[in-house]
């Protein structure tokens, strides 16, 4: 059986994966290009001028910055690799791991918002909410609630000829 969807009538499903894995990878890469290429302007603007989100969490670190730049750059090719390709072990790996790195960078931010809440921190919550959703959504279209537990066909466990039934 083959890992590419199938299209038709499930069609559906494979514009909604690769639609939320093109939005992860975009919206992942475009940051962690920026933080790997020049971190310090990174630190200092991210996400608008004037608006200086990373830099509320002092001190600068240019070694921090690349490397998290640099591993969300790794992120986001896994990201883009399944979108492109749409394999369904490739878009479960992906979308996992994507929310292994969003579901805690949500949890942190939400913890240490500015006070009061403005529009600034509704902002903040937002674009950090969108790649959970975009990720569970990908991930649930790529196999439902057995998405990280299914076995592929063919891919169950291995046997031995003496483990094998002979027809009596």
């Amino acid at each position: 059986m083959s890992e590419q969807w199938p299209t038709g009538p499930t069609g559906a499903r494979l514009v909604w994966v690769r639609s939320c894995l093109a939005l992860l990878a975009v919206g992942e890469g475009l940051p962690a290009a920026w933080a790997l290429l020049w971190p310090r302007h990174f630190y200092d603007t991210y996400p608008l001028p004037g608006h200086p989100w990373v830099a509320g969490f002092p001190p600068y670190n240019e070694h921090l910055t690349r490397d998290f730049g640099a591993a969300v750059l790794a992120l986001t090719v896994v990201l883009g690799w399944a979108a492109c390709t749409a394999r369904r072990g490739l878009v479960r790996a992906a979308a996992v791991s994507a929310l292994t790195f969003c579901v805690p960078h949500l949890i942190f931010h939400s913890a240490h918002l500015g006070h009061p809440f403005g529009l600034e921190e509704a902002f903040q919550l937002v674009s950090l909410s969108v790649p959970v959703a975009a990720a569970v959504v990908a991930l649930l279209a790529a196999g439902g609630t057995t998405a990280l537990t299914a076995t592929p066909p063919g891919h169950g466990p291995v046997r031995s000829p003496a483990q094998e039934e002979t027809p009596g």
